[in-house]
């Protein structure tokens, strides 16, 4: 986690756990959705050439491809990425720390984007990233499911996210796999 020199104060309860205005909470839940998914949704892309207005290649799809005899060149293996400055966990509890700072109530101006970003999820590597996405893709498709977030309690559907997200020991019921792989 970047230090910031920030400790946080465990003895009173913060303003947002009484979740007084939804807008923190509701920008931890977009912000975690937004970072996880950009990133995420690029496999789809079609190839483009300069020249290509298509996005296709021109391969003539009469052609018959050329077999040989060679070995399989193996493309699985790669090289293992740097290691990150920053854990799956590191990045869960900045991003916490910084929905705890968004004011109340919080002006349009406000630029929580840089705390999340810039501040707790630029050091992550994309292994990092991955364990991330996969967590809070596992939390919110259980907290989405509780009655609280189907009877529209966006109170108690924020506050499901939060402390699935936020909360490594136990681990959520259901999400056991994905929260002890972000560590």
């Amino acid at each position: 986690m970047a230090a910031t020199g920030m400790v946080p104060e465990m003895t009173r309860a913060h303003p947002l756990l009484h979740l007084s205005d939804l807008a923190a909470v509701r920008a931890v839940v977009w912000a975690a959705a937004v970072a996880l998914v950009g990133p995420a949704c690029n496999s789809d892309d079609r190839e483009q050439f300069p020249g290509s207005t298509s996005g296709t290649t021109g391969v003539d799809p009469t052609e018959v491809p050329t077999f040989t005899t060679a070995e399989p060149m193996d493309t699985t293996m790669s090289e293992p990425p740097p290691p990150s400055p920053d854990s799956c966990r590191d990045g869960i509890s900045c991003v916490v720390n910084c929905a705890l700072t968004i004011p109340s109530p919080t002006p349009p101006e406000y630029p929580w984007q840089k705390c999340f970003f810039d501040e707790c999820l630029a050091e992550l590597n994309y292994v990092e990233w991955l364990k991330l996405f996969d967590l809070t893709e596992c939390v919110v498709g259980l907290c989405t499911a509780t009655p609280e977030c189907i009877e529209g309690d966006d109170e108690k559907c924020n506050l499901c996210y939060l402390l699935k997200l936020g909360t490594p020991n136990p681990p959520p019921e259901g999400c056991e796999d994905q929260a002890n792989a972000c560590k």
